[in-house]
């Protein structure tokens, strides 16, 4: 059922994608020039990447600025739906001009394995990565505080995500279906998981869920049947439904959490369901992390 679920979201997005691409095409203004081959809307003197005529291939580096017609122009951000569908296109370097990255920018990109995204960028849109299925890793720069909702969903073959301590909270679906993710540190800033975070996240067997955490959304951990560990460090229990691990065997895995707040868990669903709850104490070397955030593994991390 949870994978029926997972299968609609995605089937919603591509809809909204088809509904922006036929919006784009009608909005398409005289404003859209092509440079070198990249297409931007330009105003007095920014130029926003943008939905071109033709398919993106190869590698591509955006420059910081563009001349058209004798006037110099400051690319300071990707637009909506700019790169979206360009299955060919295998790497993007965005240059420190950039500010920000718009809804559903590399949406659909199967092809894209590399992206640089600079300290200038201080906001990435909804989607904006999402089915991108040949990204491995990704570096989220220190500039970013919010990771937006679906941001990487379904990005099968991602491995590695580093997620800076100036983020304070994670989107709903925002690493779903991330069936490859074999490591993750979140910091310590982090107070809230979204709605399907990290849901049908297979390969996913430990997860620390640091003190900074009060919310937890619905079904955040679903459908991760290979779930092991799950080490909880705060003392009170996080606000969450009881639909966080469905899905889940958590029956079948090990809640750790501290000595002090053991009956809590217990006596609290959905955490009261896990086969064995034990005190944080018990586990050798798990002090460690602590500070660290979120660690998520692969059974071969």
């Amino acid at each position: 059922m949870c994978r029926e679920e997972i299968m609609n979201k995605r089937f919603t997005a591509l809809m909204t994608t088809l509904i922006l691409s036929v919006f784009f095409s009608i909005s398409a203004s005289a404003d859209v020039v092509e440079v070198d081959g990249i297409y931007y809307d330009i105003s007095e003197t920014t130029a926003t990447v943008t939905y071109g005529k033709k398919e993106y291939s190869g590698d591509i580096v955006i420059p910081e600025s563009i001349t058209y017609e004798n006037s110099k122009y400051s690319v300071t951000s990707i637009g909506e739906s700019a790169f979206e569908g360009c299955s060919i296109l295998t790497s993007v370097t965005i240059p420190n001009s950039v500010t920000s990255i718009g809804d559903f920018a590399f949406f659909d990109c199967s092809g894209l394995t590399s992206v640089t995204i600079p300290n200038s960028v201080t906001s990435i849109g909804s989607w904006a990565f999402s089915e991108c299925s040949g990204l491995t890793s990704i570096t989220i720069p220190n500039s970013i505080t919010i990771i937006e909702n679906s941001v990487f969903n379904g990005c099968s073959g991602l491995t590695s995500v580093t997620i800076p301590n100036s983020v304070t909270s994670i989107g709903n679906n925002a690493f779903s279906g991330c069936s490859s993710l074999t490591s993750i540190t979140i910091p310590n800033s982090i107070t809230s998981i979204g709605n399907s975070a990290f849901s049908d996240c297979s390969g996913l067997t430990s997860v620390t869920i640091p003190n900074s955490v009060t919310s937890i959304g619905d079904w955040a951990f679903d459908c991760s049947d290979n779930l092991k560990n799950v080490y909880c460090y705060s003392e009170e229990v996080p606000s969450t439904n009881v639909w966080i691990f469905d899905g889940t065997y958590i029956e079948n895995a090990t809640l750790h959490v501290p000595a002090s707040a053991i009956e809590a868990y217990k006596t609290t669903a959905p955490w009261s369901g896990f086969g064995t709850i034990k005190a944080i104490e018990e586990t050798v070397g798990i002090e460690s992390v602590k500070d660290r955030g979120i660690a998520i593994q692969s059974a071969g991390g």
